[in-house]
């Protein structure tokens, strides 16, 4: 507690800052609950909300805490954006608007960075040339365009200044309040704040790390090095770090910024990306999660580059195979294969109740049933199949969603490329030949020889372990422990009540007894009134008033 209570006002400024914004934004509400009405400046401590200018529901006005407090919270905005699980569609709809664009920093500020990294003199040293003006600024790092030494143009990837440190504070506040979220019963039960946001610090820190991008970039790379058609940017390792990125310049027209849509092979390149996708996602196990017009060039008319690696989707061999089974069965709509490998690859809450689930993606495979395959649009598709997973508190892997949702944008970038694209043609194709690939006879043969040896692991302690049973058993050793879940907040609740009722009886206590000490008229007096009785009556007041105020403050009367 000790602790907790340092880390809140080693970081005063910042609770000040998280606090007026909800004032500002009309969710004064959240203060209380989450223990930060002690930040607010004192003449506003008891003010009523603001009253905003266009009154909106809670998702707009959560979307713009986000965007108000900064690039933290604005990415952690854009991560639950991608977990239909656990938010309802509106909030979901209102965080997909969160834009991670901000003024640029100024190139003096980013010169030490640059400095720091790749050593001092580095723009003479390194480069020919350097824009001042950058080509793009997110709240974590901007680019500038420059030419190394050796005439190479290039990509310059920087890191803001001092970006980490605002970002550790940022994450140290919102760990304590998903704590508080948690041990008070805040959010519903089948959401987990703290596990969220451990999830959320991991991303980020990828992210911060540019490290890992040129290492996702190399992984890419290397897995379509067979596709002539496929163009990855190559990094310069020498001139990379952590905090900068130096990659080659895609000399094309960005997908985004197409106006002539005749000068290029569209359907060869709405099939083409289609396809890459597909084997990205079952036979790679390693995709591109964030695929929109903005991260696609168009070179030369017929070849397709990709570019921003910082956002990548890893899913392994078994979920791969999972979704494969899932996008066949969607295809074919197979309501029991649809069910079951939802049931099988997610987190379900203790009362689910399958015959519901199944009626629900029965009735959700009905309302396509009078369509013809090629005129489904999958990204509606998955979005109402996500609406079911959360109604049922169905908590699916993270990278399914990645999937769902680049699966979406690779379907929106064929299409504009060609208004006849028809993903079910290519996904039937695909699956075909993925089919055909798992049933080779070398494939099959690993597999068995995988099963074996996860069926053996599995097994070669049960011996051991149910002669260790049968032998505590025998001497009456054997015991079973219990553990009691989601009884903290109860708890707690009980704890809040007792502590009233004290004060309260504390109450009730001085005044019978400074109305017997007036009764009695014992010195000494003050204006004819014995002291202690007008002491008592005096703290009695003091502590009633406190006592109404801070259940009117709760809400709960």
């Amino acid at each position: 507690m000790l602790f907790n209570l340092r880390k809140k006002y080693k970081h005063f400024q910042r609770y000040r800052e998280i606090s007026q914004v909800f004032l500002r934004n009309g969710l004064g509400f959240l203060l209380d609950r989450f223990d930060l009405r002690r930040f607010v400046p004192l003449e506003d401590r008891f003010s009523r909300d603001e009253e905003l200018e266009e009154p909106a529901s809670l998702p707009p006005r959560l979307r713009r805490v986000m965007e108000d407090l900064g690039p933290t919270y604005v990415k952690l905005g854009q991560l639950l954006s991608t977990r239909p699980d656990i938010l309802p569609p509106e909030y979901i709809k209102e965080f997909r608007r969160l834009q991670d664009e901000v003024p640029a920093v100024d190139f003096s500020q980013i010169t030490p960075v640059l400095e720091e990294e790749l050593g001092e003199d580095c723009l003479e040293k390194v480069f020919q040339e350097f824009s001042e003006e950058p080509t793009a600024a997110a709240s974590i790092a901007q680019a500038h365009k420059a030419r190394l030494k050796t005439g190479e143009p290039v990509i310059v990837k920087i890191q803001r200044p001092e970006i980490w440190k605002r970002i550790r504070v940022d994450l140290e506040i919102i760990s304590d309040l998903a704590e508080i979220a948690l041990n008070r019963g805040i959010l519903p039960d089948f959401i987990d704040p703290v596990g969220l946001v451990e999830e959320f610090r991991e991303t980020l820190f990828k992210e911060l790390n540019f490290n890992q991008e040129l290492t996702n970039i190399r992984r890419f790379n290397a897995n379509h090095i067979r596709y002539e058609d496929i163009i990855v940017p190559q990094v310069y390792e020498d001139y990379s770090s952590n905090r900068v990125l130096v990659m080659e310049e895609i000399q094309g027209q960005r997908l985004s910024k197409i106006e002539d849509f005749t000068k290029i092979e569209n359907k060869k390149l709405s099939r083409l990306g289609a396809e890459v996708f597909l084997k990205q996602v079952m036979i790679d196990g390693f995709f591109h999660a964030d695929p929109h017009p903005g991260n696609i060039f168009i070179i030369e008319g017929s070849r397709l580059a990709y570019v921003d690696f910082g956002m990548m989707g890893q899913i392994s061999k078994v979920d791969r195979d999972y979704f494969a089974l899932l996008f066949a069965a969607l295809l074919r709509r197979n309501v029991e294969v649809i069910k079951d490998i939802i049931v099988e690859i997610g987190d379900l809450p203790e009362n689910l109740n399958e015959r519901k689930l199944l009626i629900d993606i029965e009735e959700f495979i009905h309302s396509y049933y009078n369509r013809r395959l090629e005129d489904i649009n999958f990204r509606v598709l998955f979005q109402d199949l996500q609406r079911i997973v959360f109604k049922h508190h169905i908590r699916l892997p993270q990278e399914f969603f990645l999937l769902f949702r680049a699966l979406g944008l690779s379907e929106g970038v064929g299409s504009s490329l060609d208004p006849e694209f028809n993903i079910v043609e290519i996904g039937n194709d695909f699956l075909g030949d993925l089919l055909r690939d798992r049933l080779r006879p070398d494939n099959l043969l690993k597999r068995l020889g995988l099963n074996l040896w996860q069926f053996r692991n599995n097994i070669k302690d049960y011996p051991e372990n149910f002669a260790l049973i049968l032998e505590k058993l025998a001497h009456n050793e054997l015991t079973l422990g219990f553990k009691h879940q989601n009884l903290e907040n109860l708890i707690n609740e009980i704890d809040f009540a007792s502590n009233r009722l004290s004060i309260s009886l504390i109450i009730s206590s001085l005044i019978v007894g400074s109305s017997m000490i007036i009764q009695t008229g014992v010195q000494p007096l003050f204006r004819g009134i014995p002291l202690f009785g007008f002491l008592g009556f005096f703290m009695a007041g003091v502590l009633g008033i406190w006592l109404v105020i801070s259940i009117l403050r709760s809400g709960r009367f």
